[in-house]
């Protein structure tokens, strides 16, 4: 049976399927015979940054630095692109790929993904040659020229998949900042502030690499194509489209599926469990409540801990938000979300929204995050 996700589901792909370590991730689209879209993957660390330069799969750089995850052109009617990950040689080191869509030179040419449609995303077995499971985004973007599309992640020994489907502004360059990819600065200062990406521009030509691996003879060993630095130089200030944010996590938090990784049912819709409003004396609940809010505290970064420590009744100012992750060198669409994947692990939900011009705590959580305040002030 093929599962069709919607934004903010998580499914398991191998608790109750040891031998699934050979996936295809196929990804699919619609867009002006302009464009140049761009499919990436980034293999993260524990800190959400890449573990090193060679885990960035790209058009420029096709296989990870243990062959883990490549990168192919497919031949498909039913998707453009595809990568192929085995698992089971996946460093240990790494602990999330996260799959990307970017539109080539995007601010340069004013180019958006509110002009790109029918995106999806295909999980497919790849030695049984069975879909497992189909991410499409049915809702609109509007200026972003990047988007996160979903996420590959552990958990508890087993891989599960994320349904993001988030968009940002900016572009390549954004994402590789953000995830920790070496970025140069042009020499010559006279150019508009754009970011530029150095390979040849014809996307045949681009995907020549992957193209020359699949055509080498048998035993033949292919050289590691050499890291792609993205060249960056930019003034601007990125800009989110904050209410659609909002509206579209209104709307994820009405249709994601909560799943149960104690018991590894993950096709069971529940009901969120909300916080009680009267506290005991105890930092946290009792029972597994008090296992569940105490294991999702551990997961909190110092800058997490400090973040939450400035919400007042519950929220905070964007803008405040926007400085204090600005000296962090964080992007605050990508720091919620990161919060809210950290919720949903131990919380089975979200902790935050972005509303308006604040970002709020979900009611039911209110209570904890004011523990979560003592706590931390305890601490220091």
């Amino acid at each position: 049976m093929v599962v069709s996700l919607v934004k903010g589901q998580k499914i398991d792909l191998t608790r109750n399927n040891p031998d699934m370590n050979l996936l295809h991730i196929g990804l699919d689209w619609h867009s002006p015979k302009q464009f140049d879209v761009d499919v990436s993957a980034f293999l993260l660390g524990h800190d959400d940054k890449i573990v090193r330069e060679e885990d960035f799969v790209f058009y420029g750089q096709s296989v990870s630095s243990n062959g883990s995850v490549s990168l192919e052109e497919s031949l498909s009617t039913i998707e453009k692109q595809h990568f192929i990950i085995n698992l089971s040689n996946v460093s240990n080191e790494v602990q999330k790929i996260s799959f990307t869509l970017t539109i080539y030179e995007s601010e340069l040419n004013g180019d958006t993904f509110q002009d790109v449609t029918d995106i999806k995303l295909r999980i497919v077995n790849s030695r049984l040659q069975q879909e497992v499971a189909i991410f499409p985004i049915d809702y609109s973007f509007t200026k972003e020229g990047a988007v996160v599309i979903g996420t590959l992640y552990r958990y508890s020994g087993v891989w599960k998949f994320h349904a993001v489907g988030s968009g940002f502004s900016g572009g390549l360059s954004d994402l590789c900042a953000d995830y920790g990819v070496e970025i140069d600065s042009p020499i010559d200062v006279t150019q508009n502030p754009v970011p530029t990406i150095q390979p040849p521009t014809d996307s045949i030509q681009r995907f020549q690499t992957v193209i020359d691996r699949v055509g080498s003879e048998v035993g033949e060993v292919v050289p590691t194509p050499p890291i792609e630095h993205v060249q960056l130089k930019r003034s601007s200030v990125v800009q989110f489209n904050e209410s659609r944010i909002e509206t579209l996590s209104n709307q994820s938090a009405e249709l994601i599926h909560l799943f149960d990784d104690a018991h590894g049912d993950e096709s069971q819709t529940v009901e969120p469990n909300p916080i009680e409003t009267q506290i005991t004396p105890n930092f946290f609940q009792t029972g597994t409540e008090e296992k569940d809010h105490d294991a999702f505290f551990h997961t909190l970064s110092e800058v997490d801990k400090t973040f939450l420590l400035m919400f007042e009744n519950g929220q905070i100012a964007v803008n405040a938000a926007k400085e204090y992750l600005k000296k962090h060198g964080l992007m605050l669409a990508f720091f919620v979300n990161t919060i809210n994947e950290k919720a949903n692990e131990h919380l089975d939900d979200n902790l935050l929204q972005i509303y308006n011009e604040s970002i709020k705590v979900f009611e039911e959580f209110e209570p904890l995050v004011e523990k979560i305040k003592e706590r931390v002030r305890n601490e220091h």
